[in-house]
């Protein structure tokens, strides 16, 4: 386990470096706010296609080695970056990465596959922390080597130790990470078609429907922040890459520790269920606050706290819940199934969130990601009153 949160945090730091930096380099290039957000989508795009897919594939052939296969396409996509010349090759370049960025799945599978039913959500938080750490330096990284000159950022530093990173994080797949060893493939069928068929037959289980769709909403909610808080600082604080760099890192430590350190005690004494909803209910009072934060860093950093517990606490949880309900036989491919509807939320949110951003101002985005995330408490009524018996928490 502590292997895979080593090969996580690794590729995630890579990840982060490059996030305060697309909307500049973009930018840089002659794009406008809502062409901006394509980059987001794009990304989110190709993991819509590619997720169940190499889902599917890590069921038949392994964790390990399509981890590492995705690795290899994460470091390339930062060459490519490192190469662009226009804003359709670094369009192309996000593309790319976004069609190998299936980890999430994939190390969702591998938990699953190495964890008990009562440690679940403290090894998804494990797995949490490492995404968080990976986002808490990256951003810092990126920023640091950006530079805090709004009319002069470094670009090419960034990438190329992006693209370190990802190497090391390559060779540490490679060398350290262990294949699950109970893992079943008696009943794996390389039938991809049939196999498809029964992977959207679980949204006819009506658990993994409620699961999916609050992780929609969430998602939905959460990558428009993603996606236009560096325009919003940019307008709203003056900010260049490196405060930017530095306000990503402070929400995404909170998260790290709350994941890495707090969600196993807090798991045991309050259940997923109840962190769940307390999650839906810190995020729109954050998305909100964010609002009434221009020129008010106090303001913002409260928003921000807040809006890291939020995501601290959510995500582990969610992901438990999930695999409690899957089929053993096809947990990765279920996993890419449920990254592809995150990856069909962040293609929809960053086209809604940037013209939001364009042509109604940029609150905007935060105001309506709020609005989404109280209907989605409003979802848990409908829990309570027809489906509490149905979801194994």
């Amino acid at each position: 386990m502590y292997a895979l949160f080593l090969v996580v945090f690794s590729n995630l730091l890579g990840f982060g470096i490059i996030i305060p930096l697309l909307p500049y380099y973009a930018e840089n290039f002659g794009a406008n706010p809502n062409e901006v957000t394509l980059l987001m989508a794009s990304y989110s795009l190709m993991q819509l296609i590619f997720s169940p897919i190499l889902g599917k594939i890590s069921d038949i052939y392994g964790r390990k080695k399509v981890l590492l296969f995705c690795l290899i396409g994460s470091a390339v996509s930062y060459l490519l970056l490192y190469a662009a010349t226009n804003f359709a090759l670094v369009l192309f370049a996000r593309s790319i990465a976004g069609l190998f960025g299936s980890t999430t799945a994939i190390a969702n599978a591998y938990v699953t596959e190495t964890t008990t039913s009562e440690n679940r959500s403290k090894g998804m938080g494990l797995v949490g922390a490492a995404f968080g750490l990976g986002l808490v330096f990256g951003p810092v990284i990126g920023g640091f080597f950006g530079g805090g000159d709004i009319n002069n950022i470094d670009y090419q530093t960034p990438f190329i130790f992006a693209f370190i990173v990802a190497t090391i994080s390559c060779l540490l797949t490679f060398f350290i990470l262990v294949e699950p060893k109970d893992r079943n493939r008696q009943f794996v069928s390389m039938n991809f078609i049939n196999s498809f068929k029964d992977l959207l037959g679980l949204f006819k289980t009506p658990a993994i429907l409620f699961l999916t769709t609050v992780f929609f909403l969430v998602t939905f909610s959460f990558a428009g922040f993603e996606t236009t808080f560096a325009l919003w600082t940019e307008r709203a604080m003056g900010w260049a890459s490196k405060q930017t760099g530095y306000a990503f890192t402070f929400t995404a430590l909170l998260v790290a520790i709350i994941q890495g350190m707090l969600i196993g005690k807090l798991t045991r004494k309050f259940g997923e269920l109840k962190l769940l909803i307390t999650s839906c209910f810190l995020m729109p009072i954050a998305l909100f606050l964010i609002t009434f934060s221009m020129q008010n860093l106090f303001c913002l950093s409260i928003a921000l706290f807040i809006l890291g517990i939020s995501v601290g606490l959510g995500n582990p949880s969610l992901n438990s819940l999930l695999s409690k309900n899957l089929n053993k036989n096809t947990i990765g491919a279920s996993f890419g199934v449920f990254q592809s509807v995150g990856s069909l939320a962040r293609i929809l949110s960053p086209l809604a969130m940037g013209n939001l951003f364009y042509f109604y101002g940029m609150n905007s985005p935060y105001k309506f990601g709020s609005y989404l995330m109280f209907f989605t408490l409003f979802l848990f009524i409908y829990y309570f009153l027809y489906l509490k018996k149905n979801i194994r928490i």
